[in-house]
C-alpha cells in the first residue's frame, strides 16, 4: 500500500488539491504543503511532478510504542519534475530529464483507531 500512497500523495500535491489527501498527512505535512502550493499560487507557478516509475520501495524501519506504530519506507523513483508559469512556459526544470529520488517517509498510525490509513509524518532525502 505504501506505493499507492506515495503516487496517490505526490498526484495530488502536483495538482495543488490537498483534500483527497487530507487524511494521509499529518498536520505537520499538511501546512507544509499547503504552505509550498499558496507559495507557488502567488508567484503564478505550477509544478508538474510525473513519476516514470517506482523502481525499489523497501522498509528501512518500524516501531510499536503504545499504540503508535511508525513505519519508515526507502522510496527509489523516477520522477521529471517541471515549475511552469501560469502560460506554460518551464521556468524549471526540464520535460525530457528523468530524475531518480531517493526519499525516506515516514508513516504513523494509531492502531487502536478504526481509520485503516497512515498518515505521512516525514519526509527525508536518502542515498
Amino acid at each position: 500500500g505504501s506505493k499507492k500512497a506515495f503516487e496517490f500523495i505526490i498526484k495530488n500535491y502536483s495538482e495543488e488539491n490537498l483534500n483527497p489527501i487530507k487524511s494521509l498527512l499529518s498536520k505537520s505535512i499538511y501546512n507544509d504543503f499547503d504552505s509550498q502550493i499558496k507559495k507557488r499560487v502567488k508567484g503564478s507557478q505550477n509544478l508538474d511532478i510525473t513519476i516514470i516509475s517506482i523502481k525499489d520501495a523497501e522498509i528501512t524501519a518500524a516501531s510499536l510504542r503504545s499504540n503508535n506504530a511508525t513505519i519508515s519506507v526507502k522510496f527509489i523513483s523516477e520522477q521529471v519534475h517541471v515549475l511552469k508559469d501560469t502560460k506554460g512556459k518551464v521556468i524549471e526544470g526540464d520535460n525530457n530529464q528523468i530524475l531518480t529520488i531517493n526519499e525516506s517517509w515516514t508513516f504513523s498510525k494509531n492502531m487502536k483507531s478504526k481509520d485503516p490509513n497512515w498518515a505521512l509524518e516525514k519526509i527525508e532525502e536518502s542515498k
